[in-house]
């Protein structure tokens, strides 16, 4: 289903000196989604910059959002000299493309004539996020809100598995109740590694390591979905006991793994929040 994206940069703080003349930094930042890229104004000579920028507009299908994360990159700006990077965040924007799942009382299932059929969307992510830097570690924060519109599209035969929610746990998550279960599923992805190709021989050490942290996070998202049409595919709306690993075989490229059970899960009414003491004593 097609989907819109926005984006507006707040503010930032605790960046590190860029400009060792005067202390300070001349910040600014690249927004990137899929094939569209945006620029902030240049905040001059702070650390703690304030850019309250407009809103940014992406717009590209919700497969493509599952597969490709928000980049956000920080910059110093140079009038005489190339431009610094700063440090970089990126955003999975998977959470808020979940639609709901049934809410229901508490001990009772959706199919019982008394629940209501009640809905929860989240379709808005704001905060800091740190800044890192594969030479130089966290660099700072950023604030960041981004708002995901998505339209009903009942095509059967598109490859998004929007909806569908991942836990790590292979337990019944907190609040939920499983309905069904459908069946064990997983899926294998390999793609050519970036240390490995030609460029990588005439590219910055920062530039080599980013090529690979940005392949990660594409093959993770891709992995997910495709899992998450699998367990779409066998009736259910959610996958526990997920878990994924990366091997790099060097020349081969790198391989990613994703296993899971899909099952149907049915949210509980009035559950208590799970406290930390509590979830230590479930372990």
């Amino acid at each position: 289903m097609p989907a819109k994206v926005k984006v507006k940069i707040i503010a930032g703080k605790n960046l590190p000196v860029m400009d060792r003349s005067s202390d300070t930094t001349d910040a600014y930042v690249e927004l990137k989604l899929g094939g569209t890229t945006y620029k902030t104004e240049v905040c001059r000579k702070s650390l703690n910059p304030q850019w309250n920028s407009d809103w940014y507009r992406f717009e590209m299908d919700d497969s493509e959002l599952q597969d490709e994360p928000l980049q956000i990159r920080l910059m110093d700006h140079d009038t005489y000299s190339a431009n610094d990077a700063i440090g970089k965040v990126y955003v999975d924007l998977n959470p808020l493309l979940l639609p709901s799942i049934p809410v229901m009382p508490k001990c009772r299932w959706s199919g019982d004539p008394s629940s209501n059929g009640e809905h929860s969307t989240n379709s808005l992510l704001s905060g800091w996020f740190p800044v890192y830097d594969t030479m130089h570690g966290i660099r700072g924060e950023v604030n960041v809100m981004v708002k995901v519109e998505l339209f009903s599209d009942f095509n059967k035969f598109r490859q998004s598995s929007c909806g569908v929610q991942f836990f790590c746990s292979p337990s019944v998550p907190h609040g939920y109740a499983i309905q069904m279960y459908h069946g064990f599923v997983e899926e294998l992805i390999v793609n050519d590694d970036p240390e490995y190709q030609w460029i990588d021989k005439i590219r910055t050490p920062r530039a080599s390591n980013e090529a690979r942290q940005t392949l990660f996070f594409k093959l993770a998202g891709e992995l997910r979905r495709r899992i998450g049409v699998k367990a779409l595919e066998l009736g259910g709306n959610a996958v526990i006991g997920y878990s994924q690993c990366f091997d790099l075989e060097g020349e081969l490229g790198v391989v990613v793994r994703g296993i899971g059970t899909s099952v149907t899960l049915t949210k509980l009414r009035d559950v208590p929040p799970l406290t930390i003491l509590e979830s230590n004593n479930e372990e």
